[in-house]
């Protein structure tokens, strides 16, 4: 699978078009990782988005594993737009690809695309309303 076929299986830009998600895939980055690397650390500013292609890793809180993702699964997703702390440390559990986007280059692709822009918050804005029904029902 291309690397523009897994960013189009992602929610958040599941209504960007096939040049959008090209230019994502353009300016995405693949890494690898060894079983127990740690991919992005609980606590620290988060600055990347991440998609498995290929790999198993855990999610950690506070030394406890809550699950585990696989290939198509992705984290981060926040942090192409802000710089908070990573809810969870992700460690590879064994060899995993992923694709790597990283905020500034995200940013920077926004300010030449708007209209992906438009369509991450119009996603957002709709898990922001479901997750808000949950709560107030």
């Amino acid at each position: 699978m291309s690397h523009e076929e897994f960013l189009a299986r992602v929610p958040i830009f599941e209504k960007c078009t096939p040049e959008e998600i090209a230019s994502i895939a353009s300016v995405a980055q693949e890494h690898f990782y060894e079983p127990g690397q740690i991919i992005v650390t609980q606590g620290t500013p988060g600055q990347a988005f991440y998609l498995i292609l290929a790999g198993k890793v855990v999610i950690e809180r506070d030394g406890k594993a809550l699950g585990a993702f696989g290939p198509g699964d992705f984290f981060g997703e926040m942090s192409l737009l802000d710089n908070a702390p990573r809810s969870a440390t992700i460690r590879a559990i064994e060899q995993t690809r992923c694709l790597m986007l990283s905020s500034w280059d995200f940013k920077a692709l926004v300010e030449r695309s708007p209209s992906i822009a438009i369509k991450l918050l119009e996603v957002l804005s709709r898990r922001l309303r479901v997750a808000d029904e949950r709560l107030t029902s």
